[in-house]
């Protein structure tokens, strides 16, 4: 949080000299001890921020790749001569623990083209793919993997 302090005042000083680095590390410096005494914040809120961001971007980063490779496949299925739909509909339980995961993952799905998430009821998920490649492993993806590694 320090961090995040002195970058805010950096951002707001717009210059970056000595003087106004000192002042500014002074300054979150007596802010961030304030928090620790006054406002009942722990450095382990800290360090589970920083590692929630990387795994934030990692989750991000996978939902680009996963939007781009499931766009190839729809590409595919599109403009070939045959079009072979075979739409289905699965369910799975996923077993994540908090809201935020599964609507995260809901809205993956969704995003991603050629499936669409229908319906959550509590745990247990219902998927409409437009073929049976798309729902091959679904309930194992790497979206699930990350979601359980977020929540710990």
């Amino acid at each position: 949080m320090f961090f995040l302090y002195l970058i805010v005042w950096l951002i707001f000083a717009a210059q970056l000299d000595p003087g106004v680095l000192t002042v500014g590390i002074l300054i979150s410096a007596a802010v961030y001890w304030f928090a620790l005494s006054h406002l009942r914040h722990r450095p382990e809120r800290d360090l589970k921020l920083v590692k929630n961001i990387f795994r934030g971007l990692a989750y991000a980063c996978t939902l680009i790749y996963e939007t781009v490779k499931a766009n190839m496949m729809v590409f595919r299925i599109v403009y070939s001569k045959h079009i072979e739909i075979d739409p289905c509909l699965i369910y799975f339980n996923p077993k994540l623990r908090g809201n935020f995961a599964r609507t995260v993952l809901a809205n993956s799905i969704t995003l991603t083209p050629g499936t669409i998430t229908v319906a959550l009821n509590g745990d247990q998920f219902c998927v409409h793919c437009l073929n049976k490649e798309m729902a091959r492993g679904l309930d194992s993806s790497i979206f699930i993997r990350l979601l359980r590694r977020y929540e710990g």
